[in-house]
């Protein structure tokens, strides 16, 4: 059977994976019109086939049986994961809808703070409370100091956005948004709900995500596939007679997206789907620097500044931490 990651190895492929989560996003910024549920639909297309290429080429050496024998010995396994798969993509699709209401940050954080709770209690619901009490304490201050990091980087883009002088949308947080917001994370949830069964019934790493690829890439296709159909938009989808820029950036950004979920679910049994959950919410410090890099927080007052970095720090804090006891 596969031979599994150490433990230091494992911390720093989660932590990578997050980078490469925060990033990808970006791709929204260079779209010029391009409509996201198409990039939403190449992005699970070419997750498919790049996770399961992956897969095909090394279970020869990872697995001790074929991929067919174990999936149909696990197939209630496999159907969670499918499940869990096909609800993250949707949540994902659903929270690019809100992005662009409220914004990148302020919707991954509110989001994100019900999504923290609700993955983590999804995680230790399939694979059990952690035996050791300090593992125990550090994952409830962990989970703690990721909420409170998340809106307190939420309140540095509020007064970044005073400092601009950007005059808030009315009705941006209209109780629709919120619904929708509420929405999404419970969408977004599917990610825990799928790994975490992978990891507890000790199902095969890679096999995990490539089940979780296979039901994010029907569930997309499904429902955007209708919508295409319906609005006549499948030559605009495949950038027929413009700038195939898009797709491109789809493709790269399927590597960092499922890329990084294969590196993170890989990583898992040396953590725990828990901490390897929590540790993935380091995502948004990179989507912070990522506005850092774009000058979304040039010309900011102190007060600003002050939060921004409170909220970076308190990120890092919660990381720390739970290094701390895997790692001394």
């Amino acid at each position: 059977m596969e031979a599994y990651f150490s433990v230091e190895v494992s911390m720093f492929l989660t932590l990578l994976a997050a980078a490469m989560w925060g990033s990808w996003m970006q791709i929204q910024k260079h779209l010029h019109g391009y409509p996201i549920a198409g990039v939403i639909f190449w992005l699970y297309t070419f997750s498919f086939i790049l996770i399961w290429a992956i897969t095909l080429i090394v279970s020869p050496f990872l697995l001790d049986r074929s991929i067919l024998e174990i999936s149909l010995e696990n197939a209630d396994t496999v159907l969670t994961i499918l499940v869990g798969g096909g609800l993250m993509s949707m949540g994902l699709y659903t929270s690019l809808v809100v992005v662009g209401k409220v914004g990148l940050l302020l919707s991954t954080t509110i989001s994100g703070g019900i999504g923290i709770v609700l993955g983590v209690f999804t995680s230790i619901a399939e694979e059990g409370l952690p035996e050791d009490d300090v593992a125990l304490m550090l994952i409830v201050v962990s989970t703690v100091i990721f909420i409170a990091a998340g809106f307190v980087c939420a309140a540095a883009s509020s007064s970044r956005d005073k400092d601009h002088k950007v005059k808030e949308k009315a009705g941006t947080m209209s109780a629709g948004v919120i619904l929708l917001m509420l929405f999404t994370a419970i969408l977004q949830n599917g990610w825990s709900m799928g790994t975490a069964a992978g990891t507890a019934r000790n199902f095969a790493p890679v096999l995990t995500c490539a089940y979780m690829a296979t039901g994010s890439f029907i569930s997309v296709a499904v429902v955007t596939g209708i919508s295409f159909t319906r609005k006549k938009q499948w030559k605009q989808v495949f950038a027929v007679g413009e700038s195939k820029a898009p797709i491109v950036m789809s493709a790269g950004a399927a590597l960092c997206h499922y890329g990084g979920n294969l590196m993170s679910i890989y990583s898992m049994p040396a953590l725990s789907a828990t901490v390897s959950f929590l540790l993935g919410k380091s995502a948004n410090v990179w989507t912070i620097f990522w506005g850092m890099y774009y000058k979304e927080f040039s010309h900011i007052s102190r007060k600003t500044k002050v939060l921004l970095w409170s909220g970076i720090g308190l990120y890092f804090a919660g990381i720390i931490l739970l290094g701390i006891y895997y790692l001394f």
